[in-house]
């Protein structure tokens, strides 16, 4: 059952908005990779493509240009469709763009509960006949907003990344954890140590860190990456001299004998997040440990994801679907890579490293 971070909905609209897109035998990977290119389409392929693989149940997408709803077989096949009147804002209160259930009609006017909040509104005005509890979805008419699959449901958000706008019907954060099995085809015990943190973790740091199943599966991906390039899993000789030797590092530096400022652990952290210190009572140097290095490092990917979200508008390739790629810049403080628009994850070369450290990581959802 979904729960989210707002006011509890009634017990018919939780089981109508948890669009059982169940957690398969599948992997991560795979799931986010077909997410992805299907969030690449517009609206209604979108919608149409989520019911196809997911909900299978008949839904209404509301035109507000064309002023045409259309009511759609579970396959996407039309069933019918008319001309309506409806409201051409895009805001929730206007009867705007977003996830609805249809919750009844009287007079020619349909009346639609809306995910976000699950209040009744008349959206529009038709002769379309359709069931009660029947998905409705309307379409943006700004190109500022989008449906896509997240966390194996369809939700209804900002177009370039994920915004919590409150005059707009967006869809609520999910805290719902689907459990995962972390593995990675290694048998080296510190690669394997740490893959199982990030699983033994994951509901705990999800909790803590404000993260919805989707985010922190892809972070944990990076979490692991990024042991790549930065010290190559902790055995580059780069990094087991700086390990032994921390106060000529601190000098070299310009830090004097203060070797607070000196990076640690294998994946290099200078700073170990507030989030996370405390509570796993973290010290930069116990976090040559592959327990205490992974989940530092995830509560320091999923800081930066929010600085990542907050800098899109500065980089057009940012999107939520390429956000994995963009992170290592802010990991390596590139930041202006990011501002100036230069960021060009494709032909990073340690980039290319995280990417292919991902590929020997399984996270498969258990039934």
């Amino acid at each position: 059952m979904m729960k989210t971070a707002f006011l509890p909905l009634p017990a018919f609209l939780v089981l109508t908005f948890a669009m059982a897109f169940s957690a398969h035998a599948e992997s991560f990977r795979s799931y986010f990779e077909e997410r992805n290119k299907i969030n690449s389409q517009d609206n209604q392929t979108v919608i149409r493509l989520a019911h196809e693989k997911f909900h299978h149940a008949p839904y209404v997408v509301v035109n507000k240009t064309k002023q045409i709803a259309t009511y759609f077989s579970a396959q996407g096949d039309v069933i019918s469709s008319s001309q309506i009147k409806v409201k051409n804002g895009d805001e929730l209160d206007q009867g705007g763009a977003g996830i609805y259930v249809h919750a009844g009609q009287r007079a020619g006017t349909l009346f639609l509960k809306a995910q976000k909040d699950a209040q009744v509104r008349s959206v529009f005005q038709g002769s379309l006949q359709i069931p009660e509890g029947t998905f409705v979805y309307v379409l943006p008419v700004s190109e500022d907003h989008k449906f896509r699959i997240r966390n194996h449901v369809l939700t209804f958000n900002a177009a370039r990344v994920l915004r919590n706008r409150p005059s707009f019907n967006y869809s609520p954060f999910n805290e719902q954890s689907v459990k995962v099995r972390y593995s990675v085809d290694d048998n080296d015990t510190f690669k394997r140590t740490y893959v199982e943190t990030l699983e033994k973790e994951k509901e705990a740091l999800m909790e803590l860190l404000k993260l919805e199943d989707d985010e922190y599966n892809m972070l944990a991906e990076f979490a692991f990456g990024v042991l790549s390039p930065e010290t190559d899993y902790g055995k580059s000789m780069k990094y087991r001299l700086k390990q032994s030797i921390p106060v000529v590092v601190s000098i070299a530096k310009g830090n004097g004998l203060d070797t607070d400022e000196n990076s640690r652990g294998p994946t290099q952290i200078k700073d170990i997040p507030d989030s996370v210190e405390e509570k796993y009572r973290l010290t930069k140097s116990t976090l040559k440990y592959p327990e205490n290095a992974a989940v530092a490092t995830l509560a320091f990917a999923a800081e930066l994801l929010k600085e990542l979200r907050n800098r899109a508008p500065q980089h057009e390739g940012i999107r939520e679907e390429t956000l994995q790629d963009y992170l290592y810049y802010l990991y390596q403080g590139r930041h202006q890579s990011i501002i100036q628009g230069t960021a060009t994850p494709d032909q990073n070369i340690s980039i290319r490293k995280i990417k292919e450290a991902i590929t020997h990581l399984t996270f498969e959802y258990q039934k």
